[in-house]
């Protein structure tokens, strides 16, 4: 049965449901499928570092010998660098020694079908993400720390926290993904070596399943997003506890109804490495966000309004990019409690399809239609969905896959990607810590 969200009436709250599994992870050693909650490190640096560590940090572990340390021990780190093959390997940018690629435009995001049909650049699947991390060389031990080149445009910031998020949603507990703030270019001014050399790893044997539990609790399906949509239109004190952000622009249309609009994806991230235009961004410290959630509005219609850091915040964007450094501030600067930040994959590229006129000329009957669409009224209300015109249809188009059209919360299709996760995660299951070629273990015994 797909996972359902509900309204708990003191407060009024938007609940995903199965996400409540993912709070209580068990708690075993590191490669134990039981679990992430229990990872090891017998320093203690990595935790108290928090997800978001500095360039001494991580000069530091590497001074140490824990940058590509032996499969199965329990301080080793590994550094991925989330950005092009071109960029990765460029003799001028260079990049910090002993990171690994993660060639973001080819094993970052995938096409996958959820609600009426296919939508793209979403969360990657389970062989996928197998195949990522056992390439990366990470196995039930590793800390993973992601950077991106100097000088990064946006798209790489934003790669970088999409890679953080997807880690996340595949049950890495916070204090196994580190984002490097500023990247390589706070490595650089922290007086660091960089080279073009490409270092080989030992690939590892590790599964997703070793984590124990999929945190889909981080991540929303167009099910999910239409159920707390009509909630908040039923019932306005819903917005006591949550809040809908947009970060496609302030000015953007159409736009989901009650979502607050954004400026952009970096509103509250401001900063650059040694205060310099041309070096990667960095995000602030919790005090500084919280300032800058006070002074910097977003718009609700047209009026001004502030994101709130105490509420619950569903984010999107366009395709599921831009939307992930508000993903990366709730988790890794607030830290706030996993599932009160949910982001959107699907975001408007998705939900901009779900209008009445589509979904009829896809096959629909006009009720069907009615249950999906974004341009239709919330059960039981006389308010729409959505605000403003969706894209009219085109002549001969179909997105859609015939007979999905008949909505109900228990329907399989609307959360159609973490089910098939979960089943992933319950099919494979996990063996004892350090079996060899199993997937909670790795090459040369446990952690």
């Amino acid at each position: 049965m797909a996972r359902r969200l509900s309204i708990d009436t003191t407060p009024a709250r938007f609940v995903l449901a199965a996400a409540l599994l993912a709070l209580v992870l068990g708690g075993a050693g590191c490669g134990d499928p039981a679990g992430t909650t229990g990872y090891k490190d017998p320093t203690g640096e990595a935790s108290a570092a928090g997800p978001i560590i500095d360039a001494a940090t991580l000069a530091k572990w590497a001074d140490e010998g824990r940058i590509n340390a032996p499969l199965g021990r329990t301080d080793r780190v590994v550094l991925v660098s989330v950005t092009t093959r071109a960029n990765f390997t460029s003799a001028t940018k260079k990049h910090i020694p002993d990171a690994v690629l993660l060639d973001y435009p080819t094993e970052l995001t995938m096409t996958r079908e959820e609600g009426l049909g296919p939508a793209g650049t979403m969360m990657l699947a389970g062989p996928q993400m197998d195949a990522l991390i056992q390439k990366l060389g990470i196995d039930g031990c590793t800390t993973i720390v992601l950077t991106i080149p100097r000088a990064s445009t946006d798209s790489d910031t934003y790669q970088l926290s999409v890679a953080y998020w997807t880690f996340r949603y595949w049950g890495f507990a916070r204090e196994r993904v580190k984002i490097l703030n500023g990247g390589d270019d706070a490595w650089d001014v922290a007086g660091q070596p960089l080279t073009d050399a490409v270092v080989s790893v030992t690939p590892s044997t590790y599964s997703v399943t070793g984590n124990g539990q999929l945190k889909d609790a981080v991540r929303a399906s167009v099910g999910e997003t239409l159920t707390l949509v009509d909630q908040i239109n039923r019932d306005r004190s819903v917005l006591e506890t949550w809040q809908i952000l947009d970060v496609r622009g302030s000015t953007v249309s159409p736009y989901v109804a009650n979502a607050l609009r954004g400026s952009s994806g970096f509103q509250f991230v401001s900063d650059r490495v040694n205060g310099e235009a041309a070096r990667n961004r960095l995000y602030p410290d919790r005090n500084t966000l919280i300032a800058r959630m006070a002074a910097l509005p977003v718009k609700n219609g047209e009026a001004n309004a502030l994101v709130s850091p105490n509420k619950k915040m569903l984010v999107m964007c366009g395709s599921s990019t831009s939307a992930s450094p508000t993903f990366v501030l709730f988790d890794a600067v607030l830290e706030v409690p996993e599932g009160d930040i949910v982001m959107y994959d699907g975001s408007s590229s998705q939900w901009n399809n779900y209008s009445v006129a589509r979904i009829r000329q896809a096959g629909a009957t006009a009720a069907q239609a009615a249950t999906w669409a974004f341009d239709s009224v919330s059960p039981g209300t006389s308010t729409l969905r959505a605000v403003g015109a969706l894209p009219a249809p085109v002549a001969g188009e179909n997105a859609f896959v015939p007979g999905n059209y008949a909505y109900s919360l228990a329907q399989p299709e609307s959360n159609q990607i973490e089910q098939a996760d979960k089943d992933y995660m319950a099919a494979k299951g996990g063996t004892s810590p350090g079996t060899p070629g199993g997937p909670g273990g790795s090459p040369g015994g446990g952690c």
